[in-house]
């Protein structure tokens, strides 16, 4: 098995025969290592490991298979957590695991993706990150120019949340606490599935509530919905 010096010593030479500049996919195959013993040992992506080399990283973009490994460790620790982390929580994370991605990772990746419309893709398609996706669509919402940010007054938000087949409509100043409080009261997995910015939250929640009446559950907030109600609710980006 190839040492840590080894490996760094490697990139130093490969890099310095290719002008200083050097993918992961260049280095395997001039190296002729296994990309397992690169990435994934001892480092979580190839830009950590040429920062440890001494090479210089800022020239190339995240490698797409460096930047869904990133993804994923960020999504499992939000499902953890129950929140976005902060920068402190990442940087605890890195203490406690050494092969979590470290807190200069995120910065640069951040500069050039969303990083939260990146954990909602990646949550979309997996069942066990429903917290994690959950969150994320909050941050998606709270960074796109809607519509919404044109308005001066803001007093809450009408959310609609999926639990099994059920849909629940209500009404919150803060979506992203009202969405951890519920999921931790439903014995099934709970998803954000959108919020709508309103000067007005009760009457805006009363408006959805006669609009789906005939279809709500007993005296509750849950409704059985269609796709094409769910459809009309999410078209709207501020009421």
């Amino acid at each position: 098995m190839t040492t840590k010096s080894e490996i760094l010593a490697e990139i130093r030479r490969v890099a310095s025969a290719n002008s200083g500049s050097l993918s992961l996919k260049k280095f395997i195959e001039l190296s002729g290592l296994p990309e397992r013993q690169v990435r994934g040992r001892y480092w979580a992506t190839w830009n950590e490991a040429l920062a440890e080399a001494g090479i210089e990283a800022k020239a190339f973009s995240t490698p797409k298979s460096d930047e869904i490994a990133v993804i994923a460790s960020i999504s499992q620790l939000i499902e953890k957590l129950g929140s976005w982390p902060t920068e402190t929580q990442l940087t605890v994370e890195r203490y406690k695991n050494p092969s979590f991605p470290s807190i200069h990772v995120f910065r640069r990746l951040a500069k050039e993706v969303s990083l939260p419309a990146k954990v909602l893709a990646y949550c979309t398609d997996s069942d066990n990150l429903s917290i994690a996706k959950g969150i994320a669509q909050i941050k998606v919402e709270a960074e796109a120019p809607q519509e919404s940010k044109s308005h001066d007054s803001i007093a809450g938000y009408v959310y609609m949340m999926r639990s099994a087949k059920r849909y629940k409509i209500g009404k919150s100043n803060s979506p992203s606490r009202r969405y951890r409080e519920v999921r931790l009261d439903l014995p099934d997995a709970t998803i954000l599935v959108h919020t709508i910015p309103t000067d007005d939250p009760s009457g805006i929640e009363a408006y959805w509530h006669r609009r789906f009446a005939d279809k709500r559950v007993r005296d509750t907030e849950f409704f059985n919905l269609t796709a094409s109600d769910v459809t009309a609710f999410k078209r709207r980006k501020y009421q």
